[in-house]
């Protein structure tokens, strides 16, 4: 096998589409698939059917995953459902290879199985009537002026719209192109992708997870009447980005084997496919729908966002065929979640042609509002096989540890027709909340305090009081809400000291309500001490009082702000008393206080020895110079 893209920079993606290098060795979809002949590296730039090595034909896929009446209960035209797909760099021969692979597939028959495809409708010329499919190409910003050729990202553009027209051959598709692998890039794409109102976006890409994706995670994320998809990955147990983002679908992956042909032909249970990418996000909290303990989730494994949630074939060695001429031979066969992804990406868009798309990945998990634990509607549980050694379900099928049966290469499980992506009206809205803060961030200085609005969105029904708390704060603050519990929403006050260290702090407010969670990210500024301003201190005492041989004087110390003569307030006071007419050599005694609103604070002075003293004050405040006074006294 062999990747299609090399391994990326930082701050960059890999496409996932994995090549079968020899499909006449290695294809071995189930006991009677041992076909002979071509594909891979010999299958010329004809477009008759692929050999009998060449992978699943879309008539296999529909068969495997029950969706034949569902894609063939709409036609083409321009009120088809569109999927777009997102990468990156160009392939110019897209059209016409995406033509060709229509064409050869159109009514075959796969020799291996003995199934009959289905009429694949051409893609509209010029004149877009309603028999035909339309394919439109962009760049990132909606153009025309495409990026520069790269094969292996070619071959991953041929992969996904092949396995778009394969489960949805009525669906039109849009190609957007970015100008490279940079998730910065990839996300303009993104971007561009979500303002065409497609009914999925698919994207068969990622990289290693990063501590600031979740600021990707407004672009990569489903919106209304739009699902988003994205690969899980192909290098086995480990979580990559975007698949970690809370608004996909994570798709994992499986091998798809069968035996018998023809009308005897049975699909065996689909197992977890080794390479599929799995497990717990080390930077992205967990949603409230993965959070049922129990049922999706243990704490005691997992507290971040579970990757997968849905599956399908991905094993190359139960691949697909894919047609594709740019400087590739025609037929090969390929593999990997890039596929997956696709194969889910088209069965959104088929439940949208069929009349009602649920886009939300919380819609595959509606245990979590109800009190049943077992399968989710529409989907098959995988219940064996692993892509790692991790020890518990994130990694392994068939635990047991969880009653829905999810684990993490494989999710929930694999499609059984497109129940799972209808939001059925036998599925109630998951109950969860959302958290979001007002102002985002803050500046304050040593020793002074600050405040945020925290609002509560409730969703799906949810009802009930939140218990908030906030974590990240910097040395010597404080935080606390008002109310706690809250039902709306609250108000966040954070205190500093003078002592606390200058900086900027990045504060996660968090909320749970039962079972549910919800967090939001605040930003707090602590300066620098200011030392530009000038203070007036002075020292003064009060009247002496005597009892037998002790005597007490009141002292009161009080700092102004010089520019203007108001009182500072919060101001530290050190007061120390030497005896004699001047302020020196070893005190005989010391104090220290706070001065209040009126920049005012006092001390009492005891003595039994009757004398002059010198009474000497230091002063230190956020954002003055130290100022000092002294005054003498008698007793």
């Amino acid at each position: 096998m062999a990747h299609a893209c090399g391994a990326p920079a930082a701050g960059h993606a890999q496409c996932f589409a994995l090549q079968l290098l020899y499909p006449s060795k290695d294809w071995h979809p189930g006991p009677s698939a041992h076909g002979s002949g071509g594909g891979g590296g010999g299958g010329g730039t004809n477009t008759v059917p692929p050999p009998p090595s060449s992978g699943y034909y879309p008539g296999d896929l529909q068969s495997a995953y029950s969706l034949a009446s569902a894609a063939a209960n709409f036609g083409p035209g321009p009120s088809a459902p569109t999927v777009a797909i997102v990468d990156a760099y160009d392939d110019p021969n897209a059209a016409s290879d995406l033509a060709a692979y229509r064409a050869s597939l159109s009514g075959a028959t796969d020799p291996n199985t003995g199934i009959v495809d289905a009429t694949i409708p051409p893609l509209c010329s010029s004149t877009v009537t309603t028999g035909c499919v339309t394919f439109t190409k962009l760049n990132q910003s909606g153009g025309t002026s495409y990026p520069r050729g790269n094969s292996g990202w070619g071959e991953e553009i041929s992969l996904d719209l092949d396995m778009i027209s394969a489960l949805c051959p009525a669906c039109n598709i849009d190609l957007v192109e970015a100008s490279s692998a940079s998730f910065s890039n990839l996300s303009q794409a993104e971007s561009e992708a979500e303002s065409l109102h497609p009914a999925a976006i698919t994207n068969s890409y990622g990289g290693s997870e990063f501590s600031s994706e979740s600021s990707y995670n407004s672009i990569y994320s489903y919106s209304s009447g739009t699902a988003v998809t994205v690969a899980s990955g192909d290098s086995g147990y480990g979580v990559e980005f975007p698949a970690a983002s809370p608004g996909v679908t994570a798709v994992g992956g499986t091998s798809l084997t069968y035996s018998g042909t023809g009308s005897g032909l049975v699909w065996g249970a689909q197992t977890v496919w080794s390479g599929a990418g799995a497990g717990c996000s080390a930077y992205e909290t967990m949603p409230s729908w993965q959070a049922d303990p129990g049922v999706y989730s243990l704490s005691s494994d997992c507290n971040g966002r579970q990757v997968a949630d849905v599956s399908a074939v991905a094993d190359p060695s139960t691949g697909v065929a894919v047609y594709d001429t740019y400087s590739e031979p025609g037929w090969m066969v390929f593999g990997g979640t890039s596929v997956s992804a696709q194969l889910i990406g088209a069965m959104y868009a088929l439940a949208a042609g069929n009349g009602v798309l649920q886009p939300s990945p919380s819609s595959l998990y509606p245990d979590s509002a109800g009190s049943s634990t077992g399968a989710t509607t529409g989907l098959v549980s995988v219940t064996a096989g692993s892509d790692g050694s991790c020890g518990d379900y994130l990694c392994e099928a068939g635990t047991g540890e969880l009653s829905s049966g999810y684990n993490g290469p494989a999710g929930l499980g694999t499609p059984d027709g497109v129940t799972a992506f209808s939001g059925s009206s036998s599925t109630s809205p998951i109950p969860s909340f959302s958290l979001s803060a007002t102002p985002t961030s803050q500046t304050v200085s040593p020793g002074s305090s600050t405040s945020y609005t925290v609002d509560i969105s409730p969703s799906g029904g949810f009802s009930g009081s939140v218990t908030l708390g906030a974590s990240g704060l910097p040395g010597g603050a404080t935080a606390a809400f008002s109310p706690n519990p809250a039902s709306t929403s609250s108000t966040l006050s954070v205190s500093t000291t003078s002592a606390t260290p200058a900086g900027t702090y990045t504060l996660t407010v968090t909320g749970t309500s039962g079972s549910l969670t919800s967090s939001t990210i605040v930003t707090l500024v602590v300066q620098s001490p200011q030392t530009s301003g000038t203070m007036t201190v002075s020292v003064s005492a009060g009247a002496l009082s005597t009892r037998g041989h002790s005597y007490k004087v009141p002292l009161t110390v009080t700092a102004d702000d010089a520019s203007s003569g108001n009182p500072i307030s919060g101001a530290a006071v050190s007061l120390s008393i030497f005896s004699g007419s001047t302020c020196s050599g070893t005190a005989a005694a010391s104090g220290t206080g706070t001065t209040g609103s009126n920049g005012q604070t006092s001390f009492t002075f005891s003595t039994k020895q009757a004398g002059t003293w010198c009474a000497s004050a230091a002063v230190t405040a956020s954002g003055y110079s130290t100022g000092s006074g002294e005054t003498t006294f008698n007793t």
